[in-house]
Order: C-alpha cells, then structure tokens, then sequence
C-alpha cells in the first residue's frame, strides 16, 4: 500500500486499519475465532475443524494462509506445552494429519479456550494485536513516529469494541480485493521489507 502510494501517513494507516479490521478481520477471523471457541466448550472437533477449514478457504493469497497456519500451529504447540487439555490435543493431532489447517484464528480460539479466556477479551486480543503489527510496520517504514502509533491504537479502541459482536460461522465473509492483488504482487517481488 505504501509502495503504490495508497497510505502515505498517520491518516493513511488508520484508515487502512478500520478497513482491515471491518472487511476482513471482523467477518472473517472473528467469526472463526467465535466458533472455535464455542465448538471447544462444546467437545465438538467436526465443527472446530470445519471452521478452521473454512478461514483457510478464504485466505486468497498464498503466503497469507501460509503465514495464518505457520502462526496458528506455533500457537497451537505452544498452548500444548503450557496448558494442555483434551480439546487441544485432538485437534492438534486433526492438524498434523492434515484434516486441519491450524490457521491463526482457530488455533487462537483453542488456546483461549485452554485458558479459560472469554470471547471479548480473545477476540480483543486478535484485533488489537493485527492493529498493533500494522502500526509496529509503520514504524518501520517511516510513516509514522512512536506517539502517532500510541494515537492510532487509542483511536481504534471504539473500533475494536464496536466489532465485538455474536456472528454465526454461516455468516463468514470477507472483502479486499485491492489489498488481495497487492499482497499477490508482493509475494513476487524480488526485494521484500517483511516476510508474511
């Protein structure tokens, strides 16, 4: 988005932020976070996986949904070393036979789900933490300086909270095409400042 000069400041970031948040993360990685968690509490691994399954489907981009099962299965392990439970381990064995991807937001739901984490603050910690690597980026790229990010993520609070809503897994939906093309042009270039 920077190189195409589509976020050029502060202005540009958070409103790339809301648009991420509310056309992708909010109908997508949310939904699936909430039915993972509620298969979880329920014992039922064929709901978990198909919604684990089905926010794979909806990452387009290659390195997206490699970098989404990279992260979730990171995760995933990690929850196991620390606070193991039956749940956990059965999907973590549906993962590695491959009936699982082990994306970011099903393996994030398993692991607040182990830890007896409530839905708000689990889907709190995923929104807020997406917001916090954009800003960490524009960091990185000189968009912004150290209090502009503080600024940003302040204002995203409202954002954040206003997204915290039930939705069913039959409602899974996301939207962002331009982001989508540029992702895949991204994963082809030759020099590239992050790796997904």
């Amino acid at each position: 988005m920077v190189r195409t000069g589509r976020v050029k400041d502060g202005k540009g970031v958070i409103r790339f932020i809301r648009q991420q948040l509310h056309f992708q993360l909010a109908p997508c990685d949310c939904v699936v976070m909430l039915a993972v968690m509620d298969a979880a509490r329920k014992n039922d691994i064929t709901s978990a996986l198909e919604a684990d399954n089905a926010c794979y489907s909806m990452k387009l981009v290659s390195v997206v949904r490699t970098a989404s099962t990279r992260s979730g299965r990171q995760l995933l392990k990690c929850i196991l070393h620390i606070a193991p439970n039956r749940f956990a381990r059965e999907f973590h064995k549906e993962v590695e036979s491959g009936r699982g991807a082990g994306t970011q937001p099903a393996c994030l739901a398993i692991a607040a789900h182990s830890l007896a984490i409530p839905k708000k603050s689990a889907l709190r910690m995923m929104l807020y933490s997406y917001s916090v690597n954009i800003v960490s980026a524009a960091l990185r790229l000189g968009l912004i300086q150290h209090l502009d990010g503080q600024k940003i993520l302040t204002e995203l609070g409202g954002d954040i909270d206003d997204m915290i809503v039930e939705s069913d897994i039959d409602e899974l939906w996301q939207l962002g095409p331009l982001v989508d093309i540029l992702q895949m042009q991204h994963e082809r270039d030759e020099l590239r400042m992050f790796i997904t």
